[in-house]
């Protein structure tokens, strides 16, 4: 058997909400690297009474555009959903999110995750006429809306959540300017860690991201040394890390 590849002690920042951490840093630590939490985003709940009164008895799909987005709606809406619903995921991770809430995936963008690959489907092409939720975080891109919609759909949004920029102390804000690389999964969790770190230091160390749009974003903020995951999954995202420590 192969010798498990080892980071050699490489600390590894991890900017994902802290509830969504932790596997990945077991597998940093577990694979010989010393993982530095450092969550750039705070995920704060929308009561239901501030969701969109949205009626899901016609609906005839709802995306959910990541795990957060699944978690949020399945912890506080209590109503069965009829069976006709396709019920679509944004990629593996909210895939997987979906699955251990006990709903059904009935369309699953490919790899790479995000709404490019999801409006390539042909699942997706011929939607003149539907009803259809997005469910999200307040905020975010438009781009699966305003596409879906000039393809006929009609859309309609439930918002389940908010983000907030974290608030580290000094002693977090030290030991995550020491990291060897950096992990950022969201446009946001990006520009929050641009702002939440002072300086060029963490540009000029290797940058790992789950899409070409994170990476371009990186790019215009000076990053230097970018890798991007196939996916958003935490075994993709691994892989990158063990490719940049050889």
């Amino acid at each position: 058997m192969a010798a498990k590849p080892s980071l050699n002690g490489l600390k590894v920042l991890v900017t994902r909400p802290e509830s969504q951490a932790r596997n990945l840093c077991d597998l940093i630590a577990a694979d010989g690297g010393e993982p530095v939490a450092f969550p750039v985003i705070d995920i704060k709940a929308l009561p239901v009474e501030q969701w969109n009164d949205v009626s899901l008895s016609k609906q005839a799909m709802l995306i959910f555009i990541s795990r957060n987005a699944v978690i949020h709606f399945v912890a506080n809406f209590h109503t069965t959903l009829r069976d006709e619903i396709q019920m679509v995921a944004v990629g593996s991770a909210t895939a997987t999110a979906m699955k251990e809430c006990g709903l059904s995936v009935d369309i699953q963008a490919p790899s790479p995750a995000g709404s490019e690959s999801l409006l390539a489907m042909a699942e997706l092409q011929n939607v003149a006429g539907k009803e259809i939720v997005i469910i999200r975080g307040q905020g975010g891109r438009e781009l699966l809306a305003d596409t879906l919609t000039a393809r006929g759909a009609n859309i309609q949004y439930i918002e389940v959540y908010q983000r907030q920029l974290s608030s580290p102390n000094n002693d977090k804000i030290e030991q995550a300017k020491q990291a060897d690389f950096s992990i950022v999964t969201s446009v946001a969790s990006l520009e929050n860690l641009c702002q939440l770190i002072d300086g060029d230091g963490l540009k000029y160390k290797r940058l790992i991201v789950i899409s070409e749009r994170i990476k371009q974003r990186a790019l215009e903020l000076g990053f230097q040394t970018i890798s991007v995951a196939n996916d958003a999954s935490d075994n993709a995202i691994m892989q990158k890390v063990r490719d940049g420590a050889k």
